[in-house]
């Protein structure tokens, strides 16, 4: 009976779902995992790559890899906690439901209250039974919408995905100097229309959670 009614509340109360997510953020104060990178950018080539990838509350992230790489400045992995604990920022409502991955999923909807905030309008998809985010679009004034689907395994019960997908909107995003190159020498070989999103595929394992990690590991070399 208590499932049932645990269940019910969160299908009718998106700030009791949030809520429940932010329970589950809040177990991490840092960790570090392996990264496995794959790029799929329209008029870029970036080879996949591994790397190691660092995280602190509140807002702290840095992946170290060999090579030449970018992420989105608003990646969810970066920002979405900082983002859903400032609950006093915004009013939030469920817009319908919808399954995923046979998750029946409530579509939350953050709305800012300061309408000069970069943020224009944040969407979830959650679980309504152990609440997970499974997708996301966030939307800023910009950098349009950066869009992520998250999958889940051993770490579900802290929030941390075993694998991210994140599409973005490519003229919206500032792309490296070394890579803007390539861009417009692709772009002047191509034939026809090309894709105006692109993605970016994260597999992550060995996560270490709560080291202590120390600030130096996100400003050093």
């Amino acid at each position: 009976m208590l499932s049932c009614s645990v269940s019910g509340l969160f299908a009718q109360d998106g700030k009791a779902l949030i809520k429940e997510i932010n329970k589950k953020f809040a177990q991490v104060n840092d960790y570090k995992a392996d990264v496995a990178m794959k790029f799929d950018l329209p008029g870029i080539k970036i080879k996949p790559m591994r790397g190691r990838v660092y995280y602190k509350r509140p807002d702290k992230f840095r992946i170290r890899a060999k090579g030449i790489f970018f992420l989105p400045k608003d990646n969810p992995m970066r920002n979405i906690q900082t983002l859903l604990a400032k609950t006093s920022s915004y009013t939030s409502l469920i817009s319908g439901y919808e399954t995923i991955d046979g998750k029946k999923c409530a579509v939350v909807n953050i709305i800012p209250l300061d309408p000069n905030l970069e943020l224009v309008i944040g969407k979830f998809w959650i679980s309504v039974k152990d609440p997970l985010i499974y997708m996301s679009e966030i939307t800023t004034k910009e950098n349009g919408t950066l869009r992520t689907r998250s999958y889940y395994g051993a770490y579900a019960k802290m929030g941390l995905p075993d694998k991210i997908m994140i599409q973005l909107e490519m003229k919206k995003f500032k792309i490296p100097k070394m890579l803007a190159a390539d861009i417009k020498k692709s772009s002047t070989k191509s034939k026809g229309p090309q894709k105006n999103t692109g993605e970016i595929y994260l597999l992550l394992s060995d996560y270490k959670i709560n080291t202590k990690l120390k600030n130096e590991v996100f400003t050093g070399k």
